[in-house]
């Protein structure tokens, strides 16, 4: 009897410095997975470009063919609205910043990606936006973290990125232009409202 509980006390040891090593080693993995959390954290909110600094600078070419430089100085302003041939409120949005550009004096830029070509040929002819650039750019949607359409970046003529957000409306997209008036730049200030936007991939 008294070997048999001398087994099961050497057993029960053995479980209990078996699970505390397994609780040791489930630790530290903890521990290396919030460093490396971290430290891609770290990275994504570097590369994002922040609302108040320079935005970044890239050359591209539009749907026709032509060279685009987005970013840096420029004569007007720039205004970068990311639509989408499958998003119904872009095309409110199209119209209105379309206008809104004409009186505030910017360089109007509408950004997409993805898709046929011919898909987005069609839509700059139906929208009547062939005299605005249009570019076709996965790399420009996630420079600014797009999730949503319709989008909206502005950059004044120095280059510095003034306001970004979600625009729904034309008070959205009035709103985010009203930076440029005031100065004061304006970080993601659109509220999500009225009308739902296309969910992006």
């Amino acid at each position: 009897m008294d070997n048999y509980l001398t087994e099961i006390v050497i057993l029960l040891t053995l479980v209990v410095l078996i699970l505390v090593i397994a609780v040791f080693a489930l630790a530290r993995q903890i521990g290396d997975l919030h460093k490396r959390l971290a430290t891609a954290d770290s990275v994504i909110s570097e590369a994002r470009p922040k609302v108040g600094e320079l935005a970044p600078f890239l050359s591209m070419v539009t749907l026709n063919g032509s060279p685009l430089e987005f970013g840096g100085p420029h004569e007007a302003p720039q205004l970068l609205l990311f639509v989408s041939p499958t998003c119904p409120v872009c095309e409110e949005m199209v119209l209105t910043a379309k206008s809104m550009a004409r009186s505030e004096r910017l360089a109007l830029i509408f950004g997409s990606d993805g898709g046929e070509m011919q898909k987005h040929t069609d839509y700059v002819k139906e929208m009547d936006i062939e005299d605005y650039p249009y570019v076709l750019s996965l790399e420009l949607r996630k420079k600014f973290q797009v999730s949503e359409l319709p989008y909206a970046v502005l950059i004044d003529e120095h280059g510095v990125l003034r306001s970004k957000g979600l625009v729904n409306s034309r008070e959205h997209l009035k709103r985010l232009l009203e930076s440029n008036r005031s100065g004061y730049p304006i970080q993601d200030c659109v509220v999500q409202g009225e009308l739902p936007g296309e969910q992006a991939p």
